[in-house]
């Protein structure tokens, strides 16, 4: 059963790590509000499809909650679409490691839960490594992209703290179509209001790429996650999930490719054996 759990969730990460690059793509001719758009849009409509094919019905949430959740996944997405655009996927893919360290921070502040003080070491070292991987000396793009990308895994972070509030109550399914429709029509009311035409919506072939990260990234890759947690310890998935950066590298490299240089280098490892090292730090 442990071997099912990993190959799960090594095939999760795989499945997941080709959301930067297809969204990269999408962005060679799409404004990055309008991918964050459709990017929501065709994710609750895979949780739709879902949940059909599990026979569930679609309930009437009352809860401020799961709308609370749609504003900041919304704000989320757009974050992550605008850095994704300034950095590219495999800068992009390693400042996204800092999920750890804000989910242990929100973890200590809004649940109360204790962080051990040997987690500080590691945390410093993500840091280090983050400034390291992308020079932000040398364009204001990389710095606004740090920003973003950061607010972007923060956002990512509290929005899976505010459902694991509701997942007690409301299938996991539900929670998701509500987190991502709710960010759809948020997104598209501001594009309409602030743009005022409706030919911005045109996405062309770029739309394409948008499905597939929709698919991978909103839609399989969770589910696949979901199903390996089933077998093997929370903490052991999350490991295996730190080689993210390292799969994003191997498939955005021949595309887009970056100078490597020892700097590079030193930062990416940092990063992720900090990672690791969290991961270890809290089974």
């Amino acid at each position: 059963m442990k071997v099912k759990g990993v190959l799960l969730s090594v095939a999760s990460v795989l499945v997941m790590s080709l959301s930067p690059l297809t969204n990269m793509f999408s962005l060679s001719s799409l404004d990055p509000m309008v991918a964050s758009f459709y990017s929501s849009l065709f994710s609750a409509l895979f949780c739709l499809l879902f949940l059909w094919v599990r026979k569930k019905r679609l309930v009437l949430v009352n809860d401020k909650a799961i709308y609370l959740l749609g504003v900041t996944n919304s704000i989320g997405v757009v974050c992550q679409y605008f850095s994704l655009f300034m950095l590219g996927p495999i800068a992009f893919g390693l400042i996204g490691r800092f999920y750890i360290i804000f989910s242990l921070a929100l973890a200590v502040f809004i649940l109360r839960e204790k962080i051990k003080s040997s987690s500080y070491v590691p945390i410093v070292i993500c840091i280090l490594g983050s400034f390291l991987v992308v020079n932000t000396g040398s364009s204001n793009n990389n710095m606004m992209g740090i920003v973003l990308g950061l607010l972007y895994t923060f956002l990512f972070a509290l929005t899976n703290l505010l459902a694991k509030k509701l997942v007690d109550r409301v299938d996991s399914s539900i929670i998701l179509f509500y987190n991502q429709m709710t960010s759809t029509v948020l997104i598209g009311a501001f594009i309409w209001i602030t743009r005022g035409d409706y030919k911005v919506f045109f996405a062309g072939e770029s739309l394409l790429f948008i499905v597939i990260a929709a698919f991978c990234s909103g839609f399989l890759g969770i589910i696949l996650f979901y199903e390996s947690i089933k077998y093997i310890k929370f903490s052991v998935a999350n490991l295996i999930r730190s080689l993210n950066p390292v799969i994003v590298f191997m498939y955005s490299y021949p595309f887009f490719p970056i100078e490597i240089t020892a700097k590079f280098i030193a930062g990416s490892v940092m990063i992720v054996v900090s990672v690791i090292w969290l991961n270890l730090k809290q089974e």
